[in-house]
């Protein structure tokens, strides 16, 4: 019963991660780079640290509830190498923490960062971004993408060890 529970609870919540992934990714980012500056601002200020903590949340309980499926299941030694299920899920492993890593320190607080600049220019009644703006955003955008992806990977090689 335990197994079934925490496998629940990873697929859930790895469902989340990715699914929210992507949908930033490919619909909200396209979405925001036609509305107006003032939309785009507005958006960042109310929704990204929403998003943000999301992005912080989802992520960790689907790594914690995996690596609980798996001490559970059999330990870490089901990572073996010497056999494809281990080898596939290794695989699988390398690269949901690489999105994590790629998400928790380059993506999220690229986004909060823009949420503190949109800020600051309203605060000071400012109409031009600083000239960090751009380079942040595109770090967003790159490292964001670049995340959505490894998890699309991940989730082909965690679907592949289910079938060995």
């Amino acid at each position: 019963m335990v197994i079934w529970i925490l496998a629940w609870l990873h697929v859930i919540s790895a469902i989340g991660w990715l699914g929210g992934g992507i949908m930033v990714v490919f619909v909200i980012g396209p979405a925001l780079a036609r509305l107006s500056p003032v939309s785009t601002g507005e958006y960042f200020v109310t929704v990204v640290p929403r998003v943000g903590r999301f992005f912080q949340i989802v992520p960790v309980l689907t790594i914690v509830f995996g690596a609980l499926l798996l001490y559970d299941n059999g330990g870490f030694g089901l990572l073996s190498l010497s056999t494809t299920y281990g080898l596939t899920l290794s695989i699988g492993v390398i690269f949901a923490l690489a999105a994590f890593v790629v998400a928790e320190f380059f993506a999220i607080p690229s986004m909060f960062k823009i949420v503190r600049m949109v800020k600051k220019m309203r605060a000071s009644g400012q109409a031009q971004p600083p000239t960090e703006f751009l380079a942040t955003a595109k770090l967003a955008r790159v490292t964001g993408a670049l995340s959505a992806v490894l998890l699309i990977i991940t989730s082909i090689f965690m679907v592949g060890a289910g079938f060995y």
